[in-house]
């Protein structure tokens, strides 16, 4: 029954994350919409860096060589959701927005010691803005408003496997095979208002995807001695051209409270085209430290240090859409970004009940910080997003297995300069994940009869 009640779950919460307006940027009105960092409470408190992170009790979806390195025989059914508070400021003029979404939904499912499999849903871009604007022309007052929403999602089943399982060395390989989904949607509307009456015209275009997609990973492990050990990871993600399909409506109204006064001047659904998505490469490195207890006194703590770091590369600028109404590039430039985060566990064994360990002993504590050159550019200025991160994790022990909850918080800055063209970003938010582990006698039981 627990496990019917997790699948019922996560088919359900599913359907419902289609419908978020999960993104609070202007920015995000280009191509397929804002393509930045969507990691779970867990990553995000080490600065994003997700591709060499493995641990057994936590699912990351960045890099598919991971499923097979949880916890064996242990099933890990993970959610994550997040809000954000925004400043936008342009010319000594500031405005505010706040968007809450969810970041993630998986199950992992170890076997055969060696394998793993993985089902999971998450973003790969959002789209979510308004912006009001408007000009004296001859007289009259002209208003702008320009206004998007929606997402791509990914839908992925993943495989890894652990190639080498020795006691000093490990490799595992892994992929996710994806299917993109979703629709983003941007509206424009210019209008005046005489007597009460709204006159203009109102433009509504949408792009929908449909198509699949993969990646693959890679995780070495290298343990020179029982305290050391030195992770290399990697994912690739080729670049692929997907089928969308694209509307385009205009119309003009004389009243727009009066849908009689509306007058169609363009109306195309379902123009098939291509997008093509660019590659991305993401490089990790994470180095961790276990000092074993060489004291003779019986409260000594295991303690345990962890640094990782991870370089991302994205070729944005082959970005295109090519469909029947033309073809449109140059949304994007190529954009890379550097993370890190720190990792520090005062007792690195959740399940000891010794007297001398408390409840905050057995808690991991998480810094990290991260540089992004992102894909924008204003003004032949390449936007730049920074910030700081910080997180906890807390453990939570049923029947021998480690569920986790994980809280992180972020703090950031897009845009170092402000312009005539340029919103600089100020932002906070906050994310909480959530790792289900079912008890060692719920999942795969072997019964005998005597």
């Amino acid at each position: 029954m627990y496990r019917s009640l997790l699948v019922t779950l996560f088919i359900v919460i599913s359907g419902n994350a289609l419908v978020q307006i999960s993104t609070n940027s202007p920015y995000s009105s280009r191509g397929i919409g804002d393509v930045g960092f969507y990691g779970n409470a867990y990553i995000s408190g080490l600065g994003g860096a997700a591709t060499a992170l493995a641990d057994s009790s936590q699912t990351n979806l960045h890099n598919p060589s991971t499923y097979s390195l949880t916890a064996k025989q242990l099933p890990l059914f993970s959610i994550g959701v997040n809000h954000f508070e925004k400043t936008f400021s342009n010319n000594g003029m500031e405005s505010k927005g706040r968007f809450s979404s969810i970041t993630h939904m998986s199950l992992v499912v170890p076997f055969a010691n060696r394998f793993g499999l993985a089902a999971g849903l998450k973003p790969l871009s959002r789209a979510g803005y308004e912006i009001n604007d408007g000009e004296l022309v001859q007289g009259d007052s002209i208003f702008y408003t320009y206004s998007g929403s929606g997402d791509i999602q990914e839908l992925l089943i993943g495989f890894s496997g652990n190639i080498i399982d020795g006691r000093k060395q490990s490799l595992s390989v892994g992929v996710n095979g994806k299917y993109y989904f979703g629709r983003i949607n941007n509206d424009r509307k210019a209008f005046k208002i005489a007597n009460t009456i709204e006159t203009g015209g109102l433009d509504e275009q949408s792009i929908r995807a449909r198509d699949f997609g993969f990646e693959l990973g890679l995780n070495y492990d290298y343990r020179p001695t029982l305290a050391h050990s030195i992770r290399l990871a990697g994912v690739y993600r080729p670049g692929n051209t997907m089928r969308f399909e694209k509307a385009h409506t205009r119309i003009h109204y004389g009243n727009y409270y009066t849908q009689g006064t509306y007058d169609t001047l363009l109306n195309v659904q379902g123009v098939s085209g291509e997008v093509y998505l660019p590659s991305k490469t993401s490089l990790g490195l994470t180095y961790t430290f276990t000092p074993h207890n060489d004291s003779s006194s019986s409260n000594s703590k295991l303690r345990s240090y962890m640094l990782t770091l991870e370089y991302t590369m994205e070729d944005w600028s082959n970005y295109e859409e090519n469909f029947d109404l033309g073809a449109i590039s140059g949304q994007y430039i190529n954009s890379n970004s550097l993370r890190m985060g720190f990792e520090f566990k005062p007792h690195r064994s959740a399940v000891d009940r010794s007297a001398y360990i408390g409840f905050m002993d057995k808690m991991s504590y998480r810094v990290g910080a991260y540089l992004v050159n992102t894909p924008y550019e204003v003004n032949g200025e390449q936007l730049i997003d920074q910030g700081l991160t910080a997180g906890l994790g807390i453990p939570i022990v049923m029947n021998r297995a480690v569920s986790t909850v994980s809280i992180s918080g972020t703090y950031g800055v897009m845009g170092k300069t402000e312009g005539p063209s340029i919103i600089k970003e100020n932002y906070f938010g906050f994310n909480l994940g959530i790792n289900i582990a079912p008890g060692y006698d719920r999942w795969f039981r072997k019964y005998k009869l005597d």
